[in-house]
């Protein structure tokens, strides 16, 4: 992991997505570079735009502290965002959110759209999660199996990174089924042989609400990142996917790390 992108509005949510970006380049060497993204209309000058940006990055002008470096573009945040992960070898994005200030009729936000177009992984910081800590993460799935192993190295550089525990969460409909199916077997093999020594232990909790599921553990459990992989959340309602992903953008108030 080399490089970050931060979506930057100048909003308090943003300003708190770089603040934990900050913590999170620096934290250990090598320190990662940030390119801190804003995006103008065609009614905004571009060198104004790029003197206000260039503010907020002199905060942060310090030796020890990372490179950022400004972007001022025009476009499509998820059209903008792909073509900068191959252009800049961009290992993760990062951005903030307002949670349950951005709620609408329909569940939605621009963070929770941006998450299910883009396909890279993205760390979803709430404007509600202060101060910088990542000691222990853990990654939920649900009543499938993993289908792309390859999204789990992001986890993985962020454990050996932090040298951070990983939990497994399962949450299922039958408790008595849980942990002898076929897939309960398959899903942790996989974490072991991804994540190594940084895999610590499965939980399993049965319930038919899968946010219900995970707000119980996280209420008994001290965790910094929780992090989901959509895909295997899917079950028998394949609008599921978009549904879990929605409600955790805007409700949860740990970093979410979507694995994609």
């Amino acid at each position: 992991m080399k490089t970050l992108l931060i979506p930057f509005d100048f909003s308090k949510a943003s300003e708190n997505a770089l603040k934990y970006s900050v913590e999170f380049a620096m934290h250990e060497k090598p320190i990662l570079k940030i390119y801190l993204l804003h995006l103008i209309d065609e009614h905004t000058n571009e060198d104004d735009a790029y003197k206000k940006l260039k503010s907020i990055i002199n905060e942060y002008d310090k030796p020890e502290y990372p490179e950022i470096e400004p972007l001022v573009k025009r476009g499509r945040l998820t059209t903008l965002a792909l073509a900068l992960r191959q252009e800049l070898q961009i290992d993760l994005v990062i951005v903030g959110t307002r949670g349950t200030e951005v709620f609408r009729k329909d569940m939605t936000s621009n963070t929770s759209k941006f998450i299910r177009e883009v396909d890279m992984p993205v760390l979803v910081i709430p404007e509600k999660s202060q101060g910088f800590n990542l000691r222990n993460i853990v990654l939920t799935t649900g009543e499938e199996k993993i289908p792309d192993r390859n999204v789990l190295f992001t986890l993985l550089e962020i454990a050996r990174r932090f040298n951070a525990k990983v939990n497994l969460l399962t949450i299922g409909r039958d408790k008595k089924m849980m942990g002898d199916s076929e897939y309960d077997e398959f899903n942790e093999k996989t974490i072991e042989y991804f994540l190594e020594m940084f895999y610590s232990h499965h939980t399993f909790i049965a319930n038919e609400d899968i946010v219900e599921g995970i707000n119980q553990y996280l209420e008994k459990q001290h965790i910094d990142m929780l992090a989901i992989m959509p895909k295997t959340h899917l079950a028998k309602d394949k609008a599921s996917q978009g549904k879990l992903t929605n409600i955790l953008t805007i409700y949860s108030e740990k970093p979410l790390l979507i694995l994609d």
